[in-house]
């Protein structure tokens, strides 16, 4: 056999650019259908992005300012002019969770994808380098990975100043480890297929064998991560508002109003019932949603 066969035969292990863009286009395809076919994770889907958007467009559906008073409106009872009620000082709960929202989601939002992209970086470099490189930054990452999130979090909202938001960088730091791990799992699951052997036999670039090969094999396994964890930032952020670590008042967090609500909890139920039903559901919406897009883009299904 010649050289020149040789060649052409790596070359068809590699694939050509269309047939590499067709078999993308049939995997992302297939996964949408399974995911539309799957009616529990798209109700969570429309149920997440409803509250999304419900937070987004606070101002255009209150009326009401979130930390406006109002002595004679104390701890009132839902009704038309307050949909969901008032907090023990006089102020709309419905606007408070809207606007509260705001800031939760967001918190948990940056945290992960801060912690997303530091993850797969370093789980990409670690799992396609390999060697000395892959030893110590596995090692970076058992480190990070043994640093209780709690005292992270003390640590430096005490550095950075109380109640400014500073504790999302330290979930975001706390949550790599779980991206860096599962990256590099699947980037050396990948690197020991024929094809990626064949690229570089063919004198393939390190960055285009990146872009072209890895990032699409890993990107579903990136996704569902990323959904799961931010369902976890999710309720790590409303705890840490409970404990009264978020973020200073009167700017409204849903932690934070669960904890104002469970002060009248015997004489108004609903100040604590409602915020922990709207965290409760969004939280399982994202889950839902993820597990969905979990079984859609798993090619074994």
């Amino acid at each position: 056999m010649n050289d020149s066969s040789v060649a052409a035969g790596l070359g068809d292990m590699v694939g050509k650019p269309a047939t590499r863009a067709v078999l993308s286009d049939s995997l992302w395809t297939g996964a949408l259908r399974r995911l539309a076919r799957n009616k529990i994770a798209v109700a969570g889907f429309f149920v997440c992005i409803v509250i999304v958007i419900a937070c987004v467009c606070a101002p255009l559906l209150t009326k009401w300012d979130y930390a406006s008073v109002d002595i004679w409106s104390v701890m009132e009872r839902p009704s038309s002019k307050h949909i969901l009620g008032t907090d023990y000082i006089g102020r709309d709960l419905f606007s408070r969770i809207l606007y509260g929202g705001r800031v939760t989601l967001k918190i948990a939002f940056v945290s992960t994808a801060l912690a997303a992209v530091i993850g797969s970086i370093l789980g990409l470099v670690a799992g396609f380098s390999g060697g000395r490189v892959d030893f110590v930054l596995s090692h970076l990452i058992d480190v990070l990975a043994a640093i209780p999130m709690f005292l992270l979090i003390i640590a430096i909202e005490m550095a950075f100043g109380w109640g400014q938001g500073y504790f999302m960088y330290a979930m975001a730091i706390a949550a790599i480890p779980q991206f860096a791990r599962l990256v590099r799992a699947a980037v050396m699951s990948v690197m020991g297929c024929e094809y990626i052997v064949a690229a570089r036999a063919l004198g393939v670039g390190k960055a285009q064998i990146v872009l072209r090969h890895i990032l699409h094999n890993i990107a579903p396994v990136l996704i569902t991560r990323f959904t799961s964890g931010f369902a976890e930032a999710l309720l790590t952020c409303t705890v840490m508002g409970y404990l009264k670590i978020g973020i200073s008042p009167p700017t409204p967090e849903w932690g934070a109003i669960v904890n104002a609500g469970k002060v009248s909890m015997r004489t108004s139920a609903h100040l604590l019932i409602i915020p922990c039903v709207v965290i409760i559901v969004c939280v399982l919406s994202v889950s839902l949603f993820g597990d969905g897009l979990r079984d859609a883009l798993d090619p074994h299904e």
